[in-house]
């Protein structure tokens, strides 16, 4: 009578160790993977019929600057060119935009490397194909256009070598007035008590 439980207790015990050794090889959760925002990418400009806009930059999401690997933006919108990519959360990206010709040409947007630091929430970007540099109202500015934050205040600095309009993006999708901003730093509204830190700065 005993015999039959030993052998049933044994074989519980079997399938409790193989149970737990099924659960120490399972994969990490979901959670364990790191954060990602989506950015949505919208820019303006006029092209030739069979061009191709695309948006390049450092994230692997971007294709490591590499215009093969490049996101292709939809023209469904014409002349606005849209496009979604999911970046690493709390990372700053640089991005530029490109038209690709019908014969392989590729045309690079002038200026410096557009930043954003994107935190959790969307972002949308709001951007013109820079013809020139300094290109008014061309949407996140060049890398040249830095900030720092505070709970009171955002700091914005000019290192582009002239006077920009320039704005404050931040992470619910809201932004502050423009200001003319020279070669030095001015002062916007900071993240404040909600935590709505800036993701970028805008030439308006």
């Amino acid at each position: 009578m005993q015999g039959p439980r030993r052998r049933h207790a044994s074989a519980g015990a079997a399938a409790a160790l193989a149970g737990a050794l099924l659960f120490s090889a399972s994969p990490p959760a979901a959670a364990d993977a790191p954060a990602q925002t989506p950015i949505h990418f919208q820019v303006t400009t006029r092209t030739d019929w069979g061009d191709q806009v695309f948006a390049v930059g450092d994230a692997p999401a971007l294709g490591a600057w590499d215009p093969a690997r490049a996101v292709p933006l939809d023209a469904h919108g014409y002349p606005a060119w849209t496009a979604d990519a999911l970046v690493a959360s709390h990372t700053p990206v640089e991005y530029k935009y490109l038209v690709k010709k019908a014969d392989g040409t590729i045309t690079w947007e002038e200026g410096a490397n557009r930043l954003l630091r994107p935190w959790d929430a969307p972002v949308t970007t709001r951007d013109t194909f820079r013809v020139s540099a300094g290109t008014p109202a061309s949407g996140i500015a060049p890398t040249c256009a830095g900030w720092s934050e505070s709970w009171r205040y955002t700091s914005v600095f000019n290192g582009c070598g002239g006077a920009y309009t320039l704005q404050v993006l931040y992470r619910d999708g809201s932004t502050s007035t423009c200001r003319e901003v020279a070669a030095a730093t001015a002062t916007f509204p900071g993240y404040g008590p909600y935590e709505n830190h800036p993701v970028a700065v805008s030439h308006c």
